[in-house]
């Protein structure tokens, strides 16, 4: 037995190296940036959407969601990603730690509505009962697959990003900064 894993080893060893191809089979990249419209409320995202899939075909079927965030102390709605039916969270990645003070670890959630074009949402800085969180900043990354057997060549799909949130004359708007954002890959 030890002759085979030394066998292995040597036949089938990885290779150390530098040298890696840049974005190797990306077909798209998209970049956004969405600040709150309230007056005096500091809540703002950037990011950056690298798509996967066949140019030719016209068909995605990975995508990595990179975006680094703020949301304002006063701020009860915070940043939101609404997917698009069809796609899956498959990893969900971020840089606030557990013991923070604040409540801004991403959370995901299937959406109950069959009505609109989102599937689920990964939520940050969010409280239910309208309470601001404390706010802060950090970086969240995540990736989405698609379900190959659902999509149709050349199909669009649109990535919704939602920060910030108002209250006037009582009443609560949530995600008052947004962006919807068309995802399509098709051979040029």
């Amino acid at each position: 037995m030890a002759a085979v894993l030394i066998v292995q080893r040597y036949f089938f060893q990885q290779k150390l190296t530098d040298q890696v191809a840049l974005n190797e089979g990306v077909a798209l990249t998209k970049e956004f940036s969405v600040k709150s419209t309230t007056e005096n409320q500091n809540s703002s995202v950037k990011g950056t959407i690298l798509v996967w899939g066949d140019k030719d075909k016209g068909i995605a079927d990975h995508m990595r969601i990179t975006a680094s965030y703020e949301i304002d102390p006063e701020d009860f709605a915070g940043l939101t990603f609404y997917i698009p039916k069809k796609w899956y969270i498959s990893n969900l990645l971020s840089s606030t730690p557990e013991g923070q003070e604040t409540d801004l670890k991403p959370r995901a959630f299937e959406r109950d509505s069959v009505i609109d074009e989102w599937r689920n949402r990964v939520e940050i800085g969010f409280n239910p009962s309208f309470k601001p969180v404390g706010g802060g900043t950090g970086t969240v990354m995540f990736d989405l697959v698609a379900d190959r057997k659902a999509i149709l060549p050349e199909e669009t799909f649109n990535l919704l990003v939602t920060i910030g949130s108002d209250m006037k004359y009582g009443v609560r708007s949530v995600g008052v900064g947004f962006i919807k954002i068309p995802i399509s890959v098709k051979a040029e």
